[in-house]
């Protein structure tokens, strides 16, 4: 059962509907989520609500306990040799990696969820009863761990319960983007911005119907020509045709059947972008902003540039839907893809 037992926090400033945003999951396409909330500064509209599901919880989360822009400058930098520094590899806990360094950077920011600016609510997945956890009480930092367990890849996390502490896993395994939250926290309209609606699949598995390889010349010894003799000339050339066209058809071998990584990371993408599609027809968000992150793989932390840029972009895409939203007009079920 989820907890509904929400802490009222900080009222609304806006004089029109309240306006709740919904940050979805998506592990390294998440610093899109820093983007979108540049653009909602840069448009001068502020949510009254935010709820968080994954990265979606942790820039929400560092948005509102102040420290979005210290985050930024962290996601950056996220290079493999930071990711070693910050990211502890001892298999426990159901994961290989240990962000407890990487949120310790953060803990002297770290507030209750009754002390934020406006509501926020996080969720995670109940490992012990594989349902989804409202989170909207006690440390924002520990809730937010919690939430960005991403499976068999970052440690679970314990958080208090009614019965005693449980462990918890990634939301997105139940509420890829959690729009009921945001609306249970008290938004009256709500945009959700959804990272994972276009999946990554192994496109070179669906491509027009024939069983032809194609194979690309190798370009001729041009400039060998007039040095070599003409028997050595042909011999090179010949030669390095033949191998070329072996290291081509051993590249089309390779490539005619999955791999196992990149079967894993596809799989994991479908089910949340069918998860997530199932979700929004039941609580549908009134703008639903749908990056097309479909190259981003979601392992990709050295992107952040490039990721926020394209949250950036597309909520300028919607402003107008955003505008009319904040004015109080009824735009249920607008979708905006970039």
């Amino acid at each position: 059962m989820l907890n509904k037992s929400l802490t009222p926090q900080t009222a609304s400033t806006n004089k029109g509907p309240k306006i709740g945003l919904a940050l979805g999951s998506g592990a390294a396409r998440g610093w899109a989520h820093i983007g979108v909330l540049r653009a909602f500064d840069e448009m001068g509209y502020k949510p009254d609500v935010i709820a968080g599901c994954s990265v979606g919880a942790l820039v929400g989360g560092a948005h509102l306990l102040g420290v979005l822009p210290e985050f930024e400058k962290w996601a950056r930098e996220l290079g493999p040799l930071a990711a070693l520094r910050d990211f502890a590899v001892n298999i426990s806990h159901g994961g290989f990696l240990n962000p407890d360094a990487a949120f310790k950077a953060f803990r002297h920011a770290d507030k209750d969820f009754a002390d934020l600016p406006i509501p926020f609510g996080v969720n995670a997945t109940d490992l012990g009863t594989g349902r989804e956890h409202w989170v909207t009480t006690g440390s924002v930092i520990d809730a937010v761990r919690a939430s960005s367990a991403i499976p068999m890849v970052i440690h679970a996390a314990r958080l208090p319960h009614e019965h005693g502490d449980h462990w918890f896993v990634d939301g997105a395994l139940s509420n890829p983007v959690p729009v009921d939250l945001a609306r249970s926290l008290g938004a009256d309209k709500v945009i959700a911005v959804d990272l994972t609606a276009v999946a990554l699949t192994l496109e070179r598995f669906d491509p027009p119907p024939t069983r032809a390889v194609t194979l690309v010349e190798p370009a001729p010894l041009v400039e060998q020509q007039h040095l070599l003799p003409e028997p050595l000339h042909h011999l090179l050339a010949n030669t390095r045709h033949y191998v070329e066209r072996q290291i081509q058809l051993a590249k089309a071998k390779m490539q005619a059947t999955p791999h196992f990584f990149e079967t894993a990371i596809a799989t994991i993408d479908i089910f949340q972008t069918q998860l997530a599609e199932a979700k929004a027809q039941i609580h549908k968000p009134d703008i639903r902003l749908m990056p097309d992150m479909r190259a981003a793989g979601p392992t990709s932390f050295d992107r952040a540039d490039e990721f926020i840029d394209i949250g950036y972009r597309v909520t300028m895409e919607a402003r107008d839907e955003i505008s009319a939203l904040f004015a109080g007009e009824d735009i249920e079920g607008a979708e905006v893809i970039l």
